[in-house]
């Protein structure tokens, strides 16, 4: 009688056999040079994304958050954020490169400079997302972040074992909570991407709907007295980029320990505000095919 394969063996074939494709397409894209890999990778999810289901998620979005826009350009719009995603995965191997070379140009480093506390970095998954640290290695900060793991756990020890553009990285969860305690305590700053769904986050209104957002960085920089600096990623052609850092203003007198719902929420609302406009400054460098709100997977709309 013929056995069956285990079913943790069948997962961990299947784990490696996936991985090895990652390994060898990571080696491809590591042969190109940064601006020619971030071409190839743009030109082919640029083809492949509008023929995929996500692309209907993305018009949706695109027309919930923009209901000014019409079809034509919501699908232009859609289109040139799945080329986008596509140089933001040709870049992914050479984003040591492109944090060093002259590609970056950077504004309001010397709000850096001029703070001694660390504090928070937060940001969008814009432009390119992956230099998101490069403020931080510019002028040597210890920034750290968290990580949302893969589903397969050898392509997440590919991606996110290698050496790090970041002081310490930890991976989403209990873990990535604690982190953040840990680094402010000790005076260093932690990177924060907030414009996506957090299944423990507040309802707060982006793009006039409700929407799950993080707020952790929020009640932390409101006990503890650090501040948050918000930093825009825009791609400003091909595999070049301007970072904006900008201080963000917090109450008067926080770091008391007021961190009660209703002020983190007017916070947390001013900021997806900023995030707001820079996606409506170049909409195409956002991720649209994210299930940002509860009406993107046809879920009700909490009030």
């Amino acid at each position: 009688m013929k056995k069956s394969v285990p079913a943790n063996l069948r997962h961990w074939i299947v784990w490696a056999v996936e991985a090895g494709f990652v390994f060898i397409l990571i080696g491809i894209i590591r042969l190109m040079p940064p601006a020619i890999a971030s071409a190839v990778g743009g030109a082919l999810v640029g083809l492949i994304g509008p023929l995929t289901p996500w692309h209907r998620r993305s018009l949706f979005n695109i027309g919930y958050a923009m209901p000014e826009t019409s079809m034509a350009e919501r699908q232009r719009i859609a289109r040139a954020a799945w080329v986008n995603l596509g140089r933001v995965g040709g870049e992914f191997c050479h984003v040591r490169r492109i944090i060093a070379s002259d590609r970056i140009t950077i504004e309001g480093l010397e709000h850096l400079n001029a703070n001694s506390r660390g504090g928070f970095m937060i940001g969008a998954h814009l432009g390119n997302w992956e230099i998101f640290s490069a403020p931080a290695n510019r002028l040597d900060l210890k920034l750290s972040a968290v990580y949302r793991p893969t589903n397969n756990p050898i392509v997440t020890r590919l991606l996110y074992g290698r050496s790090s553009l970041y002081h310490r990285i930890y991976e989403k969860g209990p873990q990535g909570a604690r982190a953040i305690a840990s680094t402010i305590t000790k005076g260093e700053y932690f990177a924060m991407l907030v414009d996506q769904k957090l299944r423990e986050g507040m309802m707060l209104d982006f793009f006039g709907h409700k929407a799950s957002t993080a707020i952790a960085h929020i009640k932390f920089a409101l006990r503890s007295g650090v501040p948050i600096f918000m930093v825009q990623v825009i791609r400003t052609g091909g595999c070049r980029f301007h970072l904006r850092i900008t201080p963000f203003d917090l109450p008067e007198g926080h770091g008391r320990g007021k961190d009660d719902d209703e002020t983190v929420a007017l916070i947390g609302t001013r900021i997806n505000a900023i995030i707001e406009r820079w996606i409506r400054e170049n909409p195409e460098q956002w991720l649209w095919p994210h299930r940002r709100w509860p009406a993107s997977k046809g879920e009700r709309e909490e009030s």
